[in-house]
Order: C-alpha cells, then structure tokens, then sequence
C-alpha cells in the first residue's frame, strides 16, 4: 500500500502550515521525537520505515547525518530526489533485519510507526538489529500505537459497522488511500518498555501524542471539532491525561 501511495501525498501528512485531522497525529508525532532527541548532540542517526524523509529537514538543520530505511522503492526514489542536494541525507531501501549496517554505527535510531506492522519473527529481529547498530550510549525512541485509549476501545466496539460504512465515508471525503485500515499491533508502555529492555536499552523518557478527546466515530463525523479538540488537549499530553492519547513513544538508551 506504502508503494502506491505518492510522495507528494505523504509528505503533506508532516505538513505543519495548515493541519487538518487527518494529519494531526503525524504532526505531533514528529515534534514530540525532535523533543525527546533536542538534546542530545547531533552525529549519525537512522530512520527505521522513513517514508518520503519527512523526519529529514529538522534533524539535517540541527546538524544530525539522516540516514533513513524503507521497504517502499517508491517512498526511498521520492526521498532521493528530495534530498539530492543534501550530502547528509542518504536513504535505503529495504529491512532493518537485512540491511547489514555496521555494528554501534549510529548515534540514534528511530522507528516512528513501524513495530505495528510486524509479525513477532519480524518484530524480534528488528528490535535486535535496531539495537546492534546503535552505538552504546545512544538513543532508540520508538511509538507505538495504545491498546487502551478512548479511540481505540470505540474503533473495536464499533469494526463491525466501520467496515460497512468506510468506503462511502471515503468516497465522499474523496480519500485515495486510508491508513486506518491497515492491520495495527498494539502495545502497552510496559510492553514496549520490555522490548527495549530485552535488547540492551533502558527507557529514559516518553511522550503520549495524538490526544482525541472526541473518540471514532465523531472525529471523523465533525472533524473540525475534533481537530480543535485534540488542539486543547495536545498541551496536557503527561500521564494524567494518557487516556485520551491513541499512541506514545519510548526514549531508551543503550547500556555503555
């Protein structure tokens, strides 16, 4: 699905001048890993499942070398072609598993919204090779969508109906490719907690994102409304008001 979807297309989920529902999430899940990695000091760092790059510009203008890991050919040719002029910027298609980086070769490594799409062979070979190119004393910072959120509970007390009902709301918002009904593993803090810890990284700090006071079906049925309210809710994204957040993400560092 990532191969048929445009660069273009993609790279206006991280668009930041007018964001609209449907990029809300990408968007803030951007800035809370520029958050949780400003400050640490900028060397080599590698983006697992990048897409078109759109992690790239804030981190090349911090001084970071990005590195960024794709299955999708056409996702890593738009990336190319967007960063051609940059010398720090290289991208590569293929699996973490196979891609064959030297070991302790990266300062960082990120995984923004891959571990979901995962079977457990994959998931465990990922999480050991994430952890064997990471230099010891480096950064992995991963998110991971929640099992227990408000959206979540609605969107499976509601699959059945969803199901019926999703290809007329597609076509009349004239959507050419929806992610939600893409499989998602979900994870517990403590379960990604566990993960990280099983590869050598001990969590250091987190960050909940995505908050959706007003849950599946209203968001998509008054999205201006829902937009403003997670724009309320954003700001109270500490563990008091986790319930509402849909994702969150580790910060873990590797044992020296």
């Amino acid at each position: 699905m990532f191969d048929r979807v445009s660069g273009d297309a993609w790279d206006a989920l991280y668009d930041e001048r007018g964001p609209q529902l449907d990029n809300w999430k990408f968007i803030q899940r951007k800035l809370r890993v520029e958050e949780l990695l400003a400050n640490e000091k900028p060397g080599r760092l590698l983006d697992v499942g990048c897409g078109t790059g759109p992690m790239a510009p804030a981190f090349l203008q911090r001084g970071w070398e990005f590195h960024g890991l794709d299955i999708a050919p056409k996702m890593i040719e738009h990336a190319r072609r967007r960063f051609a002029s940059e010398p720090r910027a290289k991208f590569y298609v293929g699996k973490i598993e196979q891609a064959e980086f030297p070991p302790n070769h990266f300062d960082a490594v990120i995984a923004m919204g891959l571990l979901e799409y995962l079977n457990d062979a994959e998931l465990a070979a990922a999480m050991k090779e994430m952890a064997r190119v990471l230099k010891p004393g480096g950064v992995m910072i991963i998110s991971v969508i929640q099992p227990r959120s408000l959206d979540s509970i609605m969107r499976k007390t509601l699959a059945l109906p969803t199901r019926v009902l999703k290809p007329i709301y597609m076509k009349l918002r004239g959507k050419k490719f929806d992610l939600d009904s893409l499989v998602h593993r979900q994870f517990s803090v403590v379960a990604l907690e566990r993960l990280m810890a099983d590869v050598g990284c001990v969590r250091e700090d987190h960050a909940y994102y995505n908050l959706v006071p007003l849950p599946f079906p209203f968001d998509k049925l008054l999205p201006r409304l829902a937009l403003a309210a997670s724009r309320w809710a954003e700001p109270k994204q500490h563990d008091h008001f986790h319930w509402a957040a849909t994702a969150c993400m580790l910060k873990a560092r590797k044992r020296n």
